[in-house]
């Protein structure tokens, strides 16, 4: 499509509270990535606003750190400018579906993909940048997004279940919600998983572990039968043992070359703490629980009874349908 060129760009997946944040926001330090920015979720009818991005490039404090989740907001961050997950711009561009449905093998219809490919043209061009990254929770929809950008590269970020389920239903966002009670994407959890969830007599970090799984089956699935070449996981836990590894090894996957800027932001602007031992202080009863639920699949990740630890001195990120 003339005009609407997008050379190879990066999606950063993975269930909500497995640190995609500090992932991909460390990642998206680069000088040569676009983003979503704050703005745009303002205005999403206006992608030309996403030039304020340019800011960063030159006063490199005008750009927001990444704070730990337990902390308060600064004052001075809102001020500052910095990626977003987007969900009002995708809401446009992709339509409502794209928001609340799992989309397993859903391709898009050509409307979609014309203005998927624009936007991201436009915001490219507009920030002065060579590719685009951004990143998306829930749902990881590979089939979708390589339907419209067919050399897209995807990093899936898994971090160890229990520690997500557990983080889930302390978060704002989930807990006293509807999504305690009701499946968070239409479509992720089948009729059985949730017969047995109710025979659990309807538990919210029950149905939390269940969808854990079902989304990290789901991209899995994808990534297999639509982006095998294209797709890579890294695990939260390698990222916390060792982040600087971490980040030249998806900038490797990416055929980018090697910056300073992102290990200069994880040196001065990110706060990065494991996470998972407070997410830990599971019951024996819940503990029980969440290895009868997802067991299976813990194990399949390499996660043993206690919290995931990092593999230092391992390659961190893998290609597990690479050669399929």
């Amino acid at each position: 499509m003339s005009g609407t060129r997008v050379d190879r760009p990066i999606f950063v997946v993975g269930v909500p509270r497995s640190g995609t944040t500090v992932v991909f926001n460390t990642f998206a330090a680069r000088p040569d990535i676009a983003w979503f920015t704050q703005h745009l979720n303002y205005l999403p009818r206006w992608p030309s606003v996403t030039v304020l991005a340019r800011v960063t490039d030159h006063f490199p404090r005008a750009r927001k750190s990444i704070l730990r989740s337990d902390d308060p907001l600064r004052w001075r961050e809102k001020a500052r400018i910095g990626p977003v997950e987007a969900y009002p711009i995708w809401e446009r561009y992709a339509g409502k579906r794209f928001l609340y449905e799992s989309l397993i093998g859903e391709r898009p219809s050509p409307e979609q993909e014309a203005r998927l490919r624009s936007l991201i043209a436009k915001l490219v061009r507009y920030q002065g940048k060579d590719r685009f990254a951004t990143k998306i929770t829930g749902p990881a929809r590979i089939g979708f997004l390589s339907g419209a950008f067919p050399d897209a590269r995807f990093i899936h970020v898994i971090r160890d279940g229990r520690a997500v389920a557990r983080s889930l239903i302390k978060v704002g966002f989930w807990a006293g919600t509807w999504r305690e009670r009701s499946v968070a994407w239409r479509g992720v959890l089948g009729e059985d998983e949730l017969a047995r969830w109710r025979e659990l007599g309807e538990p919210p970090l029950a149905l939390a572990a269940l969808q854990w799984q079902a989304l990290i089956r789901g991209a899995r699935e994808e990534a297999r039968r639509f982006a095998p070449g294209r797709y890579a996981e890294i695990r939260y836990e390698d990222f916390v043992a060792d982040p600087h590894a971490t980040i030249d090894e998806m900038t490797a996957f990416c055929a980018l070359p090697r910056s300073a800027d992102p290990h200069e932001f994880l040196s001065r602007r990110v706060e990065i703490r494991d996470m998972n031992s407070p997410s830990f202080a599971l019951s024996d009863t819940d503990g029980k629980l969440l290895d009868d639920l997802i067991g299976e699949e813990l194990a399949e990740l390499g996660y043993g009874e206690g919290a995931g630890a990092g593999t230092s001195g391992a390659q961190r990120l893998v290609r597990p349908f690479a050669d399929g």
